[in-house]
Formats: C-alpha cells, structure tokens, sequence
C-alpha cells in the first residue's frame, strides 16, 4: 500500500514539474536556510530569514547558487516567529506574526531603517510596531486549527498590510497598521476566499498589484494577483483578483517567500523561496530541498511567462528532441542535465556541445548557465 502511495506521489510530482510556471534557480544553503521564510529584493540582493525559533539574523543570498553572502543581526530581538519582509523606501519591514496556536499576545513587526541597514558593522537595531487583532476575543491554544494565524505583510501607502493564514476556514482576512512604532489594535478591512493558506505577499513599486502565494490542503502551490484596487483602498480585495493560478512550482515544494524586481514598468520578476520538506511514507522518504525559484509577470495583461520562454534570445539548443547530440548556439558557463525526478545526470562546463548518446530514452531537464542567468530547457531524448 505504502508502495502505491508513493508511486501515486511521484507520478504526481512529476506531472507538476512538466506543468510549472516558475524556474527553479538553485538549492538555498543547507542547514542555514532550510526553513527560509520572507523574501525581499532590494539593493539588487535578495534578502531572507529563517522561520520561528531560529537566529535574529536576515541573510543576503547570491541569486545564482544561493549561498549566504552577508549576514545581518537584528539586534534587540527574537525569532518568535519571523514569517514575511517588506520594505518602503526608507524601511525595512520583518513581520513577527506567525500564530500556528492562534494564542500569541506578543505580535509585532521590527522597522528598520535602511540607512543603519546599508551600514558595513552587519548588525541593525529596530524600531518595533506591537499589534493585536481587533476582532480575536479567544485565545484558547488551537493549534493549525484558528484564524490568527499570519505570513505574508506588504507595506501600502501610509499603512502597513497584514494577511492571515486561516487555518479554520481557508480565507485571507487583510488586516491595517500604522508603520511608526508603538501599540496598535490591527483594524479589519476585508477578507478573500482563498480556498488555502496564504504563506506570502508582494506589491508592485506603484502599489498597483498585490501578488499573494499559498498553498491548498494537498499541499499545491498557488498565487493570486490583486489589481484595479479603488483609490488606494486597504480593501485591497474590493479590486479585481485573479483566478487561483496553480502549477507555479511542483507539488511538495512549499512556497513561504515572495519578492519582487521591476524588470520595466510592464514586466515583473518574482523571486519565490521554499523551506526544505521532507515527505514520508511508511519506509519511504522524499526530501524536498529549500529551492529559490523565479518566475516574471506581464504587468499589462497579467500573464505568467516562464524563464523559459522570457529569455528565449539569450541561449537556444537543438536538435530537440535528439539522438545522441545536443547542441547550442554559444558557449556558455555550464550545463547540468537532470532526469525528470530532479537526479544529476551529468554536469559540463564551458561547452556549446554534449554528447549524450548513452542517456536512456525520455524527459529531461537541462539548467543552463550562462551571464549569471540559468535558463532551463526540457529536452527529450528519442
């Protein structure tokens, strides 16, 4: 039976990594980023945390081969649950907000200015925001089972957004607070059916789009886009919201983190993060890595592209499918062929030719690196 369940998984699987939006970049740093949970973009780095109990520390990442570059301490504070980042243009946000019990009464938020961020000692000291929920008057223990439980914070306008993750009853309720620093009562502004758990948010430089990730209780993961909002409203879903968009990374890979670099005003890249997981069934275990994935966005129709597609210039190869010879149209860094559950096939450096006569018949993947850009190409061999 075990047997069967786990065929069923990896069939499963597979079919989700033949149909995903994003591009899987590279593995984040093991152990130190195994739980990665915020994400942020800015001063051209990509910026994370760990999740609950882990160091009071944000990490910069190298986009290419994730590994930690820079470490930062927060000084003056606690990893009670750290679960989003965001920024405005002289702060940087850290949500403490994770509630799995729905009983915490110490939420807050670290404010952080980007000046002391920018400085070279590697160590930050908050300003700190405190909140509670206007509208929580229970807080019996209720483990993965309330609705006080958050992951995803964008800054909007004057006010700073907060997105719950409805363990009870699957909706995002969108809750308000000033940015400056003191106790606040977190005021109620809409909510949303998500029919999942929303485990981050992002927002375009105008404040024009909301991106929210998740994930359903069979663990797939999604996004939706918010736009068209009123008047800046923090009723931000009495704007138009897209239908549930699936597929965006293969199921088990479960998204936390969500930032964003405006490529143009008409093209978005969302880089996406998700903690290592590790799946078991009877005497079978899958492991599935802490990965940092992108995707990009046409922000006038609002439209995924995969990486595969939005760079089609810089590197082609061919013929595809093949016999026994790939080719491309350049030299470029590296490539590495993977099959299609994700093993190492083979690996080469500056090359613009392989030879691969000795691969089996099927689907694999080839992760090509070339101009700090790793592009992948399904290939089939015949």
């Amino acid at each position: 039976m075990n047997k069967i369940v786990l065929q069923f998984f990896l069939l499963f699987s597979l079919l989700s990594i033949r149909a995903q939006t994003a591009t899987s970049i590279t593995k984040l740093e093991s152990p130190t980023l195994d739980e990665s949970s915020g994400l942020l973009f800015y001063n051209n780095k990509i910026i994370t945390h760990n999740d609950s109990g882990g160091a009071a520390k944000l990490y910069e990442l190298s986009a290419s081969t994730g590994a930690v570059t820079r470490t930062i301490t927060v000084n003056n504070a606690t990893n009670g649950d750290w679960e989003d980042l965001s920024q405005d243009q002289n702060y940087i946000y850290i949500g403490d907000i994770g509630n799995n019990f729905g009983n915490r009464k110490d939420l807050k938020i670290y404010k952080i200015s980007k000046d002391d961020y920018n400085d070279s000692d590697d160590n930050v000291t908050p300003e700190i925001i405190y909140y509670s929920y206007n509208d929580q008057t229970d807080f019996t223990s209720k483990l993965n089972n309330n609705n006080w439980d958050a992951e995803a914070l964008i800054s909007y306008g004057d006010k700073l957004l907060i997105f719950s993750k409805n363990w009870a009853d699957k909706k995002v309720n969108v809750y308000s607070i000033p940015k400056t620093s003191g106790t606040y009562t977190a005021v109620f502004e809409s909510n949303y059916n998500t029919n999942g758990l929303i485990t981050g948010a992002e927002i375009s430089p105008n404040e024009d789009v909301i991106y929210l990730t998740g994930y359903s209780e069979m663990a797939a993961p999604f996004l939706y886009t918010i736009h068209n909002i009123p008047n800046k409203s923090c009723n931000v879903f009495s704007g138009t919201t897209s239908a549930k968009i699936t597929n965006i990374v293969p199921l088990g890979n479960q998204i936390e983190g969500v930032a964003l670099l405006e490529i143009t005003p008409t093209k978005h890249r969302l880089y996406l993060s998700n903690e290592k997981y590790v799946a078991t069934f009877g005497s079978f275990t899958v492991t599935f890595p802490a990965k940092l994935w992108l995707l990009e966005i046409n922000t006038e129709t609002l439209s995924l592209q995969s990486q595969d597609f939005s760079i089609e210039n810089i590197v082609n190869l061919y013929p595809n499918p093949f016999d026994r010879t790939l080719t491309l149209n350049k030299v470029v860094d590296e490539v590495s062929i993977f099959d299609a559950l994700g093993k190492l096939i083979t690996k080469q450096q500056s090359v613009n030719n392989l030879s691969l006569e000795n691969l089996d018949n099927g689907i694999y993947f080839a992760h090509i690196k070339t101009n700090n850009t790793i592009v992948i190409r399904k290939i089939i061999k015949k």
